[in-house]
This record gives C-alpha cells, sequence and structure tokens, in this order.
C-alpha cells in the first residue's frame, strides 16, 4: 500500500467501516498479482484471484463499451472457472491465452477465461504484453494490494491525472464486501472533489476511458444477488464523477467465495452499500497512489493534487 491513501488525507468515505487493510484482500483467500511488462511500455497485467475455483459470480454493466470475455457464461451459468486478469486493450488476446494455459487445461476440456480490458493507448502499446508478463502476475498474487500505477493500472488515465488501480472494502457484519477498480474513465470538470476548484485539464486524455470493477464478497449471495452487487461499485463511480461516457465502458463482475445459502433480498442493503462505498473511496485512493508519466507523444501528465487536498480537509477539522 502506498504511505498516504485517501483516508489519510482527507478522511473516511460514506458510512460504514472497512476491513483491516481496506482492501479487496479482506475477503479472506482473495488474493491480487501485478506484473509490468517487460517491453518497458507503461502496460501490465493485474490478477484477482479468489481462493477457489469455480467460484460463484455474475457480472453488470452501466455502459458496456469495453470487454470481459467470458461474461455470457459466467452469467448463464453463475460461475466463473478462472481468476480475473485485467489488461490493456490490446493485449486482451495474449492475456487470454495466456490464462488459457494457466488453466492446465487441455484441448478436450474448454476453459473460457474472465478477462477484462480497458484502452492505455493514450501512455502504452499494450500489443507488447506478453505471456511472461502473465506469469510474472500469477507469480506476484499475495494479499497486499498495491494501487495506483502499477499491473494492468500503468498506463490508465482518471479524470485526466493518472489512474490504474484502487481497492477499498467495508464490513457487513462478520463479512466483508471488496472492490478493486482498474481506473480509466472521467472528465476533469466532473471530478466531485467538494470544496476544491480543481484547474483545467491542460490536455485531456486521447481515449474515452474505462472502468473494470472487481467486487468479492464471503457472503453466500446467489449468482442472481451476485450480478445485482456487480452493478453497485460501478454507482461509485458515478459518486466520484463518472457519468459513464459514449465510448467508455463501466463494467463490473462480483464472486463470492462462500456457497450460496440463500442470504434474503431484504437483507442485501448492507452489501449494496458497501460496494457502492468502496467503489467510491477506491477511485480516490487510485488518484491519489498514481504517478504521473510520459504520454506516448512526449507530452508529461499532470499529477494529482493532493496536497491540496490534505490542507483542504485540515482546514476542515
Amino acid at each position: 500500500m502506498p504511505e498516504r491513501r485517501w483516508r489519510d488525507l482527507a478522511g473516511p468515505v460514506g458510512r460504514r467501516e472497512p476491513g483491516p487493510c481496506n482492501s479487496i484482500c479482506d475477503v479472506p483467500g482473495v488474493l491480487v498479482g501485478h506484473s509490468q511488462a517487460v517491453s518497458g511500455h507503461r502496460t501490465g497485467v493485474t490478477i484477482v484471484a479468489p481462493p477457489k475455483l469455480p467460484a460463484p459470480a455474475a457480472t453488470a454493466s452501466v455502459n458496456g463499451v469495453g470487454e470481459l470475455t467470458g461474461n455470457l457464461e459466467v452469467n448463464e451459468r453463475g460461475l466463473m472457472e478462472t481468476p480475473i486478469y485485467l489488461c490493456g486493450s490490446h493485449a486482451i488476446g495474449t492475456v487470454l491465452q495466456a490464462a488459457i494455459i494457466a488453466s492446465g487445461r487441455g484441448p478436450q476440456n474448454v476453459v473460457l477465461p474472465v478477462v477484462g480490458e480497458c484502452d492505455d493507448g493514450d501512455m502504452a502499446d499494450s500489443r507488447t504484453v506478453t505471456t511472461a508478463d502473465v506469469e510474472a502476475a500469477t507469480a506476484n498474487l499475495g494479499p497486499a494490494v498495491a494501487e495506483g500505477s502499477v499491473g494492468a493500472g500503468t498506463g490508465m488515465v482518471c479524470f485526466d491525472y493518472p489512474g490504474g488501480i484502487g481497492t477499498a472494502s467495508r464490513r457487513v457484519g462478520e463479512y466483508h464486501v471488496g472492490v478493486l477498480l482498474l481506473c480509466n474513465f472521467g472528465e476533469r470538470e466532473y471530478l466531485d472533489l467538494p470544496g476544491l476548484l480543481l484547474d483545467p485539464a491542460a490536455r485531456k486524455a486521447a481515449t474515452h476511458g474505462s472502468c473494470i470493477a472487481v467486487c468479492a464478497t464471503d457472503a453466500p449471495l446467489s449468482a442472481q444477488q451476485l450480478k445485482r452487487l456487480a452493478l453497485r461499485p460501478l454507482l461509485g463511480l458515478v459518486r466520484a464523477g463518472s457519468y459513464a461516457s459514449e465510448g467508455s465502458g463501466e463494467i463490473g463482475i462480483a464472486f463470492s467465495t462462500a456457497r450460496p445459502e440463500g442470504i434474503e433480498n431484504d437483507e442485501l442493503n448492507p452489501y449494496f452499500a458497501a460496494a457502492w462505498e468502496a467503489g467510491h473511496e477506491a477511485v480516490y485512493n487510485c488518484l491519489t497512489a498514481a504517478r504521473p508519466a510520459e504520454r506516448l507523444d512526449g507530452s508529461f501528465q499532470e499529477a494529482f493534487p493532493a496536497d491540496r487536498i490534505a490542507t483542504l480537509a485540515e482546514g476542515r477539522r
């Protein structure tokens, strides 16, 4: 984790308590791994792995201009058979093939991996991602989540600031809800930071953007309930300032580490609120952690004004 996260700068987001690490890995058994492309381009791979596969899962979207492979099978069967792989748009074929190999399946035992993408073409050529990069992310799987310009998030852009990976979690009684975002969306003028007047972007991102939201829980939710849960972190993006622009893909997937046991629908609101709050805070954690770098056209990104936010928050205390 970075030295300072959003809570360190500006305090809590929402009303519910986070898990001990305020990350998706607060859901017991969930692991995250990142790798940077050995090509040297600002791109890479991120993997979110449940403790056991297949896992109950479902997907949802606010705007579907993007790709999450395997989502038709996930929604049809209510299960995912592989970890969730994240990458730049033009790496999706390479990562898909590497995921098939990693599954250990033979040619007569078909697997359709879950691979989500966002367009990092402003910062990198994601076609340079290799099978070795996927293998490195697998080797790096662990319970600590680096945020910002790491893994699949290395070349992403968020509200015309550096973007990438953000994570957060919430407790719901004895259970947890954790969210990990691949943030590559938003226009500066819509970023919701109350009390702070932001300078207009000197250069807007060349791409339309997108966000893949991964939501994990150890609550025994059914596939239909997980489909509903998958939408809630995307609503958290709206709270941060996304309006799901025309060319942007806001796509979510939710999975459970438990087998469904029949939580009643009228008991779901705390889980929905948890996923919404965690998605909202994960955006801010991404912005706080991400670091500026040189674009492919030679220009340089602006840094997120974390110090101004800390000063503003201190004045309110």
